[in-house]
């Protein structure tokens, strides 16, 4: 099964609905989820359940199983978990028991068009989510390579490593 579920569970987030939250204590860099499965074009998955889709490559998506920590896992401008790679969900921060688990969609999402009322309820909130290519760039610089792998520039030999490779200090 994908990410450590039994870590995570569900329950109600307020005016968001329902929320993922820690189960037990988190560490920084720790697993959180990983939305590893299925990868499919957009248009061939239901719109009704699109929002709940994680974005992997620029036309490819993956659709977590209804219901899973993966489905229900909100938006935070001032997340405590950030994503490496193609589909993993790290913790940024220690993460208490009770606590929601969110990650900033922003860092995930590369449809220009995209735009999403926010209601993460943060001090720091942007109101509206859109695209990485919409993030301010100190922000952008704060998250370095902590984004979905596919909105970096590609890595050209000879050249290093991308600018960061560990968790940013967002706060």
């Amino acid at each position: 099964m994908p990410g450590t579920a039994p870590k995570l569970r569900i329950g109600p987030a307020g005016r968001k609905g329902r929320g993922t939250f820690a189960a037990t204590r988190i560490e920084p860099g720790e697993l959180v989820w990983d939305y590893a499965g299925e990868e499919r074009w957009i248009k061939e998955i239901p719109k009704r359940v699109w929002k709940y889709c994680f974005q992997v490559d620029y036309d490819r998506y993956v659709l977590p199983a209804s219901g899973s920590p993966g489905w229900f896992m909100n938006h935070s401008c001032e997340p405590n978990c950030v994503i490496m790679g193609r589909t993993r969900v790290v913790a940024l921060r220690r993460i208490e028991p009770g606590e929601e688990v969110a990650f900033d969609y922003s860092t995930n999402v590369g449809w220009e068009g995209f735009s999403m009322k926010c209601g993460c309820g943060a001090k720091g909130c942007r109101k509206v989510v859109r695209s990485y290519q919409s993030l301010p760039e100190d922000l952008k610089g704060r998250y370095g390579a902590c984004v979905s792998a596919f909105l970096l520039p590609a890595r050209q030999p000879g050249r290093g490593p991308p600018r960061r490779l560990s968790a940013p200090d967002l706060g």
